[in-house]
């Protein structure tokens, strides 16, 4: 069997380690580097997957893999993406996509011009109660969408997340796409408006922690998205992604972790939600793998990042300015 060949760009990104356990755990695929400027964690990530080391990403693309995953800060994905696709390697980049309009369009363009595909890591595409929810909107089970209400909470993370100038900005930033993402293909519109208001309110971090994002599409439909860093550092569980679903028929509720266990740790005196069920990104390395192999338009693509990456910086705009603002479009 001829294996796909894939490399991963760096670990900066903690979701760089599930993706690249898909890949191990995936028999027509050979993991042919890993690249990473940080010497201590690319080294310990190489030898943890077993493949070669490399510190930097462009001796990686130099090399014959078909296609990369890029997870380092969300600054560098414009610069490593558009030197992927220059050397001809197909792209899947972690989410946000890019954090301003001018990168996002230069990652397009690179794509297009060379000819490689360009994914958003978007797992929660892939996840089976998510996917579920979609099959039952689009057999018409609740009739015609009126309002979502989307829920996307996690734990403060760390390091370069912090810094406005590495990450794009903070929860508003990291948490508005993937609802934005998911509304948006629920609803098969285009965001027309956004209002938001958030800040620096629970954390004392420097930088914004919570945010209500309220939107309108262009097809009448309206929403809200919560995402706050919200959970505390002893909260049973990291990520939690929820959505209403209000239709003129029906109305469905989907909580993207739900299937997980209590696990109560008598030695260190903690209590945890381990997800157990799908969590999506098994599906996208899967897709990513398939596209790489096929080169067909893969399921979640880059402009679908960019979309959702238009309500972030909208959102953030319209905070400033204290008023609901018109969604610019790439």
């Amino acid at each position: 069997m001829k294996k796909v060949k894939i490399g991963v760009i760096s670990f900066e990104h903690m979701h760089a380690l599930s993706y690249t356990q898909g890949l191990i755990n995936t028999p027509n695929v050979e993991l042919v580097g890993i690249a990473d400027d940080n010497e201590f964690r690319g080294s310990e990530m190489s030898a943890r997957f077993n493949t070669r080391y490399y510190k930097d990403y462009k001796e990686l693309l130099k090399t014959d893999v078909q296609g990369v995953i890029i997870c380092t800060c969300n600054k560098l994905h414009a610069k490593v993406a558009v030197d992927a696709a220059n050397a001809g390697k197909h792209i899947l980049v972690e989410k946000p996509f890019a954090t301003n309009f001018e990168d996002a369009n230069l990652m397009l363009e690179a794509a297009e011009k060379n000819n490689v595909k360009i994914m958003t890591a978007f797992p929660m595409r892939f996840n089976e109660g998510i996917i579920k929810a979609k099959e039952a909107v689009d057999n018409g089970d609740i009739g015609d969408i009126l309002s979502i209400t989307g829920i996307n909470h996690g734990k403060i993370p760390s390091g370069w997340f912090l810094s406005k100038e590495l990450a794009g900005g903070g929860a508003i930033m990291d948490h508005t796409v993937h609802i934005a993402d998911l509304m948006r293909w629920f609803t098969g519109s285009k965001y027309s408006s956004v209002y938001c208001q958030g800040g620096e309110l629970i954390h004392n971090k420097g930088i914004d922690d919570c945010g209500i994002v309220t939107v309108e599409f262009e097809n009448g439909v309206f929403g809200t998205i919560d995402c706050s860093w919200g959970h505390h550092k002893n909260y049973t569980i990291w990520p939690e992604v929820y959505m209403e679903i209000v239709g003129t028929k029906g109305v469905i509720e989907v909580e993207g972790f739900r299937q997980n266990m209590r696990v109560f740790d008598a030695s260190n005196n903690t209590i945890e939600d381990v997800i157990w069920g799908s969590d999506g990104d098994e599906g996208l390395v899967k897709e990513f793998i398939r596209v790489v192999e096929t080169g067909d338009e893969p399921a979640v693509t880059g402009l679908d990042g960019a979309r959702a990456m238009e309500v972030a910086v909208a959102a953030y705009k319209s905070k400033e300015s204290n008023s609901k603002v018109t969604v610019n479009h790439i």
